[in-house]
């Protein structure tokens, strides 16, 4: 799994996000998500998992057209524009909380891989 400050991701967050909102935390797998990278292109990606670490969301980001088998890792926020609720998909910078990220979607792929 990639770090995905690896995906040269824009760091202003401005992101359209395509979903029902039928989850409490606002997402569904599978759903696209459209970011933006710091050359001003779009790229869309699928919700491929989420999961919790320590109180925060984190999805596992794939490309939508299949060019790339590599997933990446952001932190899910919940934040509001103009009185409309949204979610930001936001690069892990910080070291530590990339290890901890890390560690528990390791330990979550081990336990599928033991379920199989």
């Amino acid at each position: 799994m990639a770090k995905d400050d690896d995906q040269h991701h824009h760091h202003d967050h401005d992101h359209d996000h395509e979903h029902d909102h039928e989850h409490e935390e606002g997402f569904e797998d599978d759903e696209i998500v459209i970011l933006e990278d710091e050359d001003g292109n779009e790229h869309e990606f699928l919700i491929a998992e989420t999961f919790d670490v320590e109180d925060r969301v984190y999805a596992v980001l794939v490309s939508a057209d299949g060019s790339s088998e590599e997933g990446f890792i952001f932190r899910v926020e919940q934040k509001e524009e103009d009185g409309e609720p949204f979610l930001d998909f936001v690069a892990i910078e910080d070291d530590e909380e990339w290890s901890k990220v890390e560690k528990v979607y390791n330990t979550l792929v081990e336990e599928d891989d033991d379920a199989e």
